[in-house]
């Protein structure tokens, strides 16, 4: 993403990785969804009897969201401000009030990306990963689980509470959207470098011949 640090990118590497290695087998970075906007990491999975998050004795699917915080100002950033919550609910409950609306309704109170993804539930689990320090347990969002990463890579330090709701296969829908995109994007990348590469390659051609063409001239002149 333009204006990107070092640190966020390689935050977004180490969640996915994380992902990975927790079971998750469906797995993208920047995946954008609609209600909610960018989730920089996101997994889903079918995980079997006693291996999955609740120790279920049947398979049971997961979606897990992890936000990258770089920094202190970043985490806030996502928090809402006192009372947002509550005109955000007595705006929707006067919208299912409303008789045959003309259009759909969208919701016009912001809510942080925290309270969003709570509201409008679409993973079972969600974790903040940032740099050890950054972040401490008790400015936690309500059931959100806190990552912290550091030398030694990527450790719990809070467990996620499970949350029953999830929509999985909009979720997978939203990865395979993003990978595809990652496909195009770096074609187009591969197609640019090789376009440098030949006009690179012209234009020492042409800083060649541009200083051969003078021995040439006076070559042909001072023959008989």
């Amino acid at each position: 993403m333009p204006g990107e640090t070092d640190l966020h990118k390689t935050l977004k590497k180490e969640a996915c990785r994380w992902l990975y290695r927790m079971g998750y087998r469906c797995i993208a970075a920047e995946v954008r969804l609609s209600p909610l906007g960018i989730i920089d990491a996101v997994g889903t999975g079918v995980f079997r009897p006693y291996h999955n998050y609740l120790f279920s004795g049947r398979d049971l699917p997961q979606v897990c969201f992890i936000e990258c915080k770089a920094s202190r100002s970043d985490f806030l950033r996502d928090q809402s401000k006192d009372g947002q919550m509550s005109l955000c609910l007595m705006e929707r409950s006067g919208n299912r009030r409303r008789k045959r609306p003309r259009r759909k309704l969208r919701q016009s109170i912001g809510l942080g990306k925290f309270d969003a993804c709570l509201l409008q539930p679409m993973a079972n689990l969600h974790y903040i990963l940032a740099p050890a320090g950054i972040v401490q347990k008790k400015d936690l969002p309500p059931r959100w689980g806190l990552l912290s990463f550091s030398e030694g890579g990527v450790a719990v330090v809070v467990r996620a509470q499970w949350q029953e709701n999830s929509r999985i296969q909009y979720v997978e829908s939203a990865i395979a959207r993003t990978l595809t995109g990652d496909i195009y994007r770096a074609d187009d990348r591969a197609i640019g470098s090789v376009n440098r590469e030949i006009f690179a390659q012209q234009q020492a051609l042409a800083g060649r011949i541009r200083t051969l063409r003078p021995r040439v001239v006076l070559a042909s002149v001072g023959s008989p």
